[in-house]
């Protein structure tokens, strides 16, 4: 019952109870019932305030309950908020920290984005080289002789007396790697030589862009592309030395050190590069550098799978437009083919041209390399052009090839990379260790031939005015590697040289100086020798 009817109520019994004398008996029943109804309601209403107030109590303890968990998650939520940002920050910081590897043992640092890196680089070879020949006699009698030149030569005494001993042929040490994702760059310094340590030379210094895929253009001082076993890297050469014929293919506008811009490309099944070269790192000064242009190709013409066997073919050309202006009053661009004997324990030449007065020059080569699985054959042929400097004399033209091959008796393969166009060094699947890997051992061979004679003539004979008595070099050579591990590398070599070689001395000239020194007219110069040679070598 609400409120206002109990009102009404309450004034119906006042007024019944103010009549109530007059009234009759039903009338005053009725009075007493009201005010029955009357006090019920009182009670109800009591009661439910009773009701009401501890309601309201419930509700202020339960609102103070929630207060209270709502704090307690408020700082659960901020202390894990705290601890996933310190976590982020820490991943954040480890992300940005750049990273350390040994890769092959190989020191590199690289960023944590992965575009720029920093590798240590370096190369060492030492090599034991004994020269077995006959036995010297005075320069009077004994007539071999190494490249033409002045009374002073060390070669005219040389040639007759190889220096056996050792050498450390390279003792590289640099750096390498790329920045800003796809700039590359290497510089590398060169510590050992030929015959003897020379005094530190730059190797190698060039950064390249590698942002017009499949092409990479690349300048500054490097070794360009030149030819197959130009472009086998020093440490996986199946000998000490690359064959003459490609090392003179090499020399004439490539080789290490070389100044030049170049551009370079390779998909899955072809290889190409281009470079326009100058002088040499280090060289000596002259009136006007060197020019000329090396080029290469090569395609992948067969392959099995996972690459169990392959067949290279490819070209490769180089031509100097102008060659250094020395100043000479009789040879003022001179051009020499030369070359030691496939080794550089002795720095003797034993085949040379001398200096020919040359307006241009090219050399043109052909190229094939294969492998079936742990068997390997590579072979190219050569040909050299010199067109001579305001002389009526006929242009030269000299020629010469290799082929060479191996069996990996462990089993491994030389690799085939479509990036140079060449055969990698086997990696040996056990490792020489205590625990009993035996590495990867190599079985070689190599048969070269060179000649550097035009209109040579005959022995006893002074040669003719356009005339070239280079001389005809032949090696045989056969080889035993071993490949101790990634970083360690053994190889056991014999050679077998022979020189055909007469004076090139014509109308009374002293190509080797004066009397002992050059011998007679046309007699032989060359010589027959073995070489015996132990080479180790560390790379990472």
């Amino acid at each position: 019952m609400t409120v206002r009817n109990s009102a009404v109520l309450l004034c119906l019994a006042m007024c019944a109870h103010n009549v109530s004398g007059a009234a009759d008996p039903d009338t005053a029943a009725a009075i007493r019932r009201l005010e029955a109804a009357l006090a019920r309601q009182e009670a109800e209403l009591a009661a439910q305030r009773t009701h009401i107030e501890s309601q309201d109590r419930e509700i202020t303890a339960l609102r103070a309950a929630v207060n209270a968990s709502s704090g307690e998650a408020s700082v659960t939520r901020s202390t894990l908020s705290g601890v996933l940002t310190e976590q982020k920050h820490a991943r954040l910081q480890q992300q940005e920290a750049p990273r350390w590897s040994l890769n092959a043992s190989r020191p590199t640092l690289a960023a944590a984005d992965g575009r720029s890196t920093l590798a240590l680089r370096s190369l060492v070879q030492l090599d034991s080289s004994w020269y077995d020949q006959d036995d010297a006699g005075p320069l009077g009698t004994d007539f071999r002789r190494g490249s033409a030149g002045t009374g002073s030569n060390r070669e005219n005494a040389s040639a007759s007396d190889l220096g056996s001993g050792t050498n450390f042929r390279r003792a590289r040490l640099g750096v390498e790697g790329i920045f800003a994702r796809d700039f590359g760059y290497r510089f590398m310094a060169e510590f050992g030589g030929s015959g003897s340590e020379s005094q530190t030379r730059l190797n190698d210094s060039w950064v390249s862009y590698s942002g017009f895929a499949p092409f990479t253009v690349q300048m500054g001082a490097f070794a360009p592309a030149a030819n197959m076993d130009d472009s086998t890297t020093p440490d996986d050469t199946l000998f000490p030395e690359r064959a003459t014929p490609a090392e003179l293919s090499r020399s004439l506008a490539g080789a290490d050190g070389r100044v030049g811009f170049g551009i370079r490309g390779n998909g899955t099944r072809w290889m190409g590069a281009l470079t326009l070269t100058g002088g040499t790192a280090g060289e000596a000064e002259s009136f006007d550098e060197q020019r000329g242009v090396v080029g290469r190709i090569g395609v992948l013409a067969l392959t099995g799978a996972d690459n169990a066997w392959n067949l290279h073919l490819g070209a490769s050309g180089s031509h100097v437009f102008r060659f250094a202006d020395q100043g000479g009053p009789n040879v003022r661009y001179p051009l020499r083919l030369r070359d030691r004997p496939e080794l550089r324990v002795d720095s003797t030449r034993l085949i040379d041209t001398g200096q020919i007065d040359a307006d241009s020059a090219w050399a043109a080569g052909l190229e094939l390399g294969a492998n079936w699985h742990n068997v390997y054959l590579q072979g190219e042929t050569f040909r050299f052009g010199v067109e001579r400097r305001d002389s009526a004399l006929e242009d030269p033209e000299f020629d010469g090839y290799y082929i060479q091959g191996s069996w990996v008796i462990t089993g491994e393969s030389r690799r085939y990379n479509m990036a140079t166009g060449a055969f990698q060094a086997p990696r040996p699947v056990a490792p020489f260790s205590s625990g009993g890997g035996p590495g990867s051992w190599e079985l070689a061979w190599r048969y070269s031939h060179t000649d550097l004679d035009v209109e040579a003539g005959v022995a006893g004979m002074p040669a003719s005015p356009g005339a070239v008595r280079g001389g005809i070099q032949d090696i045989r050579s056969i080889g035993l590697n071993w490949t101790v591990n990634s970083n360690l590398k053994l190889m056991l070599d014999y050679m077998r040289v022979e020189v055909d070689r007469l004076n090139p001395a014509t109308d009374g000239g002293l190509p080797f100086g004066p009397a002992p020194l050059t011998p007679p007219e046309g007699v032989q110069i060359g010589q027959d020798l073995d070489i015996y040679t132990l080479r180790t070598q560390f790379a990472f």
